[in-house]
């Protein structure tokens, strides 16, 4: 699967061969269980657990996540009764006052994150504190896209939840390997913590390394 020709088709290809996914598709591959393109409902759950996140916020993530995006990435007029999502249409469910580091298409654009960071942090931007966070999804609203509002905050405040820093700022290259996901970086904290371990810290310390 690739980025699609322009941002109204679905991308072409399947998603076997992670090496030529955007990195829109490659954030979303921890959710598809089966890697048939294709999220369910039950696989957001399982995702979401593993990542540690509570039951509470768990099923609220499910819930908000499928109703909002559902229709929308399943590409018919009528919404699937099951709510499920499809990996080669979610660059469609891109929403406004958003960071815009990723395209209309899903790729990562390096130069956008490097601007929205060194805008919203301190000197020598290599961390984003919890209130510079909040300071830069003020900067991002759109007027009157209250959707939008509460997609962008509930897209990074469980990742700062999930990055969990014990200085209370998320590293640079933490937020980076979100965005611009690396397969070996989802694939090994999965693993991972099917074995026990649920520190993802350490993946991201092995990220930085390659």
């Amino acid at each position: 699967m690739v980025a699609p020709a322009n941002a109204t088709e679905d991308a072409p290809g399947t998603f076997r061969d992670k090496q030529q996914n955007t990195a829109l598709q490659n954030h979303v591959s921890f959710f598809d269980r089966d890697e048939d393109g294709i999220i369910w409902p039950s696989d957001t759950m399982i995702a979401l657990r593993e990542l540690g996140f509570g039951l509470f916020w768990t099923v609220f993530g499910m819930m908000s996540i499928h109703l909002a995006f559902s229709w929308i990435t399943w590409g018919t007029i009528i919404p699937d009764p099951f709510f499920r999502l499809k990996v080669n249409r979610m660059h469609k469910a891109k929403h406004g006052s958003d960071t815009e580091i990723y395209t209309t298409t899903g790729v990562f654009d390096d130069n956008r994150f490097n601007y929205m960071f060194d805008m919203y942090t301190q000197e020598p931007h290599m961390h984003m504190t919890l209130g510079e966070m909040f300071t830069m999804l003020q900067g991002d609203r759109n007027p009157y896209d209250p959707f939008g509002w509460v997609c962008a905050f509930f897209e990074w405040f469980p990742t700062y939840i999930m990055l969990n820093p014990e200085d209370g700022k998320m590293k640079r290259e933490d937020v980076k390997a979100v965005y611009d996901v690396r397969t070996v970086f989802l694939l090994g904290f999965y693993v991972d913590m099917r074995r026990g371990v649920c520190l993802g810290v350490h993946f991201l310390e092995d990220w930085r390394t390659e």
